[in-house]
């Protein structure tokens, strides 16, 4: 993916979850309710953010990158 597409990708899915908090944000009285539906969205969007602008990700985490430091042991 190109820089845009992931931008414009990014931008979507947040402008989406400040639109569900900006509907419920009217709706809570209490304070407490109300910071702790404020650090759910804050999370979400930062999870948002960082799991796009990451890209895929490799299948096999083991997988070693790079060959021996010290040359062959053979």
């Amino acid at each position: 993916m190109d820089k845009s597409t992931i931008k414009a990708s990014i931008l979507h899915s947040i402008s989406e979850e400040l639109d569900l908090w900006l509907d419920k944000e009217h709706t809570i009285k209490d304070g407490y309710e109300y910071e702790t539906e404020f650090m759910h969205t804050a999370r979400k969007v930062n999870q948002i953010l960082f799991s796009k602008s990451l890209g895929s990700i490799s299948g096999n985490r083991n997988k070693k990158n790079s060959g021996p430091v010290l040359g062959s042991t053979k």
